[in-house]
């Protein structure tokens, strides 16, 4: 009753800029957008000038919601509870400390959900940059982020898990297919740029990098084409939905070591197989051929029997080829 009584009494009229609100909850201005966005957290008022307003009671929400989202809660679960069930799940997380692990999330093929606080709040805040299409601040926060990490980290912590986010939020109608182009234009220019930032001396190792036919999303594989080229491989990229026939035809013309395929979606496209198994009988047995992307796991037999490497990682992709680069040296040597 008692508690009742409490949140009887917090104050619901909207009177707080979102930059106040900010510093009391100790989320960012983006953050709290995201969240209002894509899980409707708070509902906040407008004023006469259309600037949000939020209450005490939207505070304490933003509040609870934080702190049990650190605790290991998933925001899709927490996030239209009422105030009172907000208080009871953080007065339970903390008594169980720090003992209580949080439960394992499946994810697609090189791409992990972040863990830690930072990134998912960065993920957030360009999804939320997505969905109400602002392009400016989307562009800005790639290029904050990039400059804040490594390039293999800014790719697997943060790019990875945004194109699985905005993949599914599209399959489920979260996002309309024209967020998803948006994002999408604004990637590939993003992408393309960072594939030119090494120094080529024309004496690097090739891979070839595409995606089969009928596999038109090519982010994946524009990111394997930036990375690749931070560890001496010169990424040879013919953008996606590339045939078998030509894939093989450009391996041997480029004198390719490598080929890296990106499998998106449709992950159960019936021309998969066929197109796998076809590049791979026109190929030297030298060559190696990774296989990776959210719909790889789905054929996955398949690339087993053909003999594909199928990385589960960007790291283990970067660790396989620097494993090539270190087989031919030896042969080089010996």
């Amino acid at each position: 009753m008692a508690i009742l009584e409490t949140i009887s009494s917090i104050d619901t009229s909207p009177r707080h800029p979102i930059r106040l609100v900010a510093n009391r909850t100790g989320l960012t201005v983006d953050l709290i957008r995201a969240w209002e966005k894509r899980y409707q957290v708070v509902e906040p008022a407008r004023s006469d000038t259309q600037r949000r307003l939020y209450s005490d009671y939207d505070i304490e929400r933003l509040r609870l919601i934080r702190i049990a989202k650190q605790a290991g809660r998933r925001l899709a679960d927490i996030a239209t509870l009422p105030l009172e069930s907000l208080r009871d799940v953080v007065s339970e997380e903390s008594r169980y400390g720090e003992t209580r692990e949080a439960p394992e999330v499946h994810r697609p093929s090189w791409s992990t959900f972040p863990e830690d606080e930072a990134s998912a709040e960065t993920l957030d805040a360009m999804l939320y940059a997505i969905q109400t299409m602002d392009q400016h601040r989307f562009d800005q926060l790639l290029q904050e982020n990039l400059v804040k990490h490594s390039l293999p980290a800014f790719l697997e912590k943060t790019l990875a898990p945004l194109l699985s986010e905005i993949g599914e939020a599209t399959r489920s109608g979260g996002m309309r297919i024209a967020h998803e182009h948006m994002a999408t234009a604004h990637l590939r220019t993003f992408l393309g740029a960072l594939r030119f930032r090494e120094t080529f001396t024309g004496t690097e190792p090739r891979i070839v990098i595409t995606t089969p036919t009928g596999q038109l999303h090519e982010l994946g594989a524009l990111m394997v084409a930036a990375l690749v080229s931070i560890d001496g491989w010169m990424p040879v990229y013919l953008g996606p939905n590339t045939p078998a026939d030509e894939i093989a035809a450009c391996v041997q013309q480029c004198s390719a070591r490598a080929v890296s395929l990106s499998l998106t979606y449709p992950a159960d496209d019936p021309r998969i197989p066929t197109e796998l198994a076809r590049l791979k009988s026109q190929l030297d047995e030298k060559v190696t051929v990774f296989v990776g992307g959210a719909a790889a796991s789905v054929h996955g037999d398949l690339i087993h029997r053909l003999g594909l490497q199928a990385p589960t990682s960007l790291k283990e992709l970067r660790d396989h080829l620097q494993q090539l680069r270190d087989l031919a040296y030896q042969r080089k040597v010996s």
